[in-house]
């Protein structure tokens, strides 16, 4: 490979992973979870990775690449998931049982993976799901957003942290060839770069609840990338067979938004008890309704408040002066 190849690809990732991170966490930090979630779940390590390899090397070096990404990124899935389940308020030892489990077992796709890319995606699909159904039934307590000032300096330190792991990763994917190198393209860079960057700006909680939405993401959106890019990368080129890849994914990536954004707006509600229905606006003399139903169930029905009766004052019905007629 020549140097000005390897330096546009080395260039390339750092670009991806410097935006993505920064933005993935900005957008943490200001609209919570859900549009973070959906951002850093999109494809983005694996296609910076197939972009680069087609355009150094060759379309067909890209195609087999694809090969044994799915199980990759089905094992990288099982990452958030051992980083979410240790019961420990420490950051680095999550993180750290969450690599020691993952590196071996990528591992072990990159040496004994199938060369069957049907198989490859069969095995990915059946593990992806059963890691998110088990992620699933891990409790995790919605954290609320700590108020953050925006500021250049934090998100470049941020987009720097992302773009050198996310260099790394594409340096050892490099190292390994095409096949092997398709397997780390689908290591969780972008992802344990944002972790760590909202366990400091929000908590650990908030980290954690990412893991959900980060996963619901991937397994409907990089997944199937990897299979459009295989096929289109041979008859399109890598600029096109590229961009027809997110085109034909934007139908799941609009599903995803779907399921991620609606939770966001649910964990605003029950966390800012002022963002609930206040009950029915003030008459012309304001006054407020007050409720007289002992049930709450029955308040909420009505919009009724709760507050109502303590701080209602009684009515008391005008009557004329004695000496008015």
């Amino acid at each position: 490979m020549i140097p000005d190849a390897l330096l546009l690809r080395l260039a390339a990732s750092f670009a991806a992973g410097f935006v993505i991170v920064a933005l993935v966490t900005t957008l943490a930090d200001m609209f919570g979870e859900g549009p973070a979630g959906f951002l850093g779940g999109l494809p983005s390590t694996g296609a910076v990775s197939f972009f680069s390899i087609g355009l150094t090397e060759s379309p067909s070096a890209a195609v087999q690449a694809t090969t044994l990404f799915p199980l990759g990124f089905a094992v990288t899935c099982a990452f958030l998931l051992f980083y979410t389940v240790p019961q420990t308020p420490r950051f680095w030892t999550r993180m750290a049982v969450a690599l020691c489990l993952w590196f071996p077992a990528v591992l072990g796709v990159a040496v004994w993976g199938p060369d069957d890319f049907v198989l490859s995606c069969t095995l990915a699909i059946v593990l992806a799901v059963g890691v998110f159904v088990t992620r699933t039934r891990v409790p995790t307590r919605r954290a609320g957003l700590v108020a953050t000032k925006p500021s250049m300096t934090g998100a470049l330190l941020r987009g720097t942290l992302g773009g050198s792991v996310v260099i790394v990763v594409v340096v050892v994917s490099m190292l390994g060839g095409p096949l092997v190198g398709g397997v780390f393209a689908a290591a969780p860079a972008i992802w344990s770069s944002s972790l760590y960057v909202t366990n400091r700006a929000q908590g650990l909680e908030f980290s954690r609840s990412l893991t959900s939405t980060f996963m619901q993401t991937g397994i409907l959106t990089t997944i199937p990338y990897s299979v459009a890019a295989r096929y289109l990368f041979e008859a399109s080129g890598v600029w096109l067979g590229t961009l027809l890849a997110y085109v034909a994914i934007s139908p799941l990536a609009y599903l995803a938004w779907r399921l991620a954004n609606p939770r966001t707006a649910a964990r605003k509600v029950n966390e800012n008890p002022s963002s609930r229905d206040p009950g029915p606006d003030p008459d012309r003399y304001g006054r407020q309704s007050v409720s007289v139903c002992s049930d709450p169930s029955i308040d909420q029905m009505f919009g009724s408040t709760r507050n109502g009766l303590a701080s209602a004052k009684p009515r008391v019905p005008a009557t004329k002066p004695d000496n008015v007629r």
